[in-house]
């Protein structure tokens, strides 16, 4: 079965190179064929082989991203959160005890009844609730050290927010080339049947000789065995 529209990227990599080596061999080594036979082959080769270029440039690409900016775009994101997490609730431990014994409103103004419910909150709104939250800090009687806790809630929350922006623009990035690489695939999959039309028209009823230039991507049958394997002697 040739690779179509709907193959995974590295699949029609391999069927479209495939091709081209199989094109490329007949060239050399088919001495039954014609110099117009060869001339074919050399003009369907070339056809092939800017495709061929493209698509690896596009599954590299997504591999290089996936396996470094993508990775770590995504581990600032989830170590962003647990430091926000843990300044949230130092934050919250330290307002506790500076607004103890002081009139007015305390903690659970600020960060609410149960501080797991701000540092639980979605990633990507989290940041924006930790600030509101430093905001309503002004609420509160002023107490040692709240000052030094909104700074450093600001500084966490902003920190976070950038990383959020980084894997954002990553993620908009990927799917530039994710839609690149479908795009290539379709094309590629209207080149590889186009190829066969011309083959079987060039030469009909040879359809062995058709199907050794492509790679065929059905799933292979395993033949099941009848009995288990003997084990050998010791």
């Amino acid at each position: 079965m040739l690779a179509g529209p709907d193959a995974p990227l590295r699949t029609m990599r391999r069927a479209l190179s495939y091709s081209v080596g199989a094109l490329a061999a007949a060239i050399a080594a088919d001495i039954d064929r014609t110099d117009e036979d060869r001339a074919f082959f050399a003009a369907e080769k070339a056809k092939l082989e800017p495709l061929v270029v493209q698509l690896k440039g596009v599954h590299l690409a997504l591999d290089d991203f996936d396996l470094g900016p993508g990775e770590v775009q995504q581990a600032q994101v989830e170590l962003g959160d647990e430091v926000l997490d843990r300044g949230v609730r130092d934050a919250n431990a330290r307002t506790k005890i500076g607004v103890k014994g002081k009139s007015g409103l305390d903690a659970t103004h600020a960060f609410g009844q149960h501080v797991d419910d701000l540092t639980g909150a979605p990633l990507a709104s989290e940041p924006g609730e930790v600030l509101t939250a430093v905001g309503r800090l002004n609420d509160l009687p002023d107490f040692e050290g709240k000052v030094a806790i909104q700074q450093d809630l600001t500084r966490r929350a902003d920190q976070q927010e950038d990383f959020l922006q980084e894997r954002e623009a990553g993620d908009a990035h990927e799917t530039r080339l994710a839609s690149e690489g479908v795009r290539l695939v379709v094309e590629s999959a209207l080149a590889l049947a186009s190829l066969k039309g011309l083959l079987d028209a060039r030469f009909p009823r040879q359809r062995r000789y058709v199907a050794a230039f492509f790679l065929d991507v059905s799933a292979k049958r395993t033949r099941k065995e009848s009995a288990p394997a003997k084990k050998p002697k010791k």
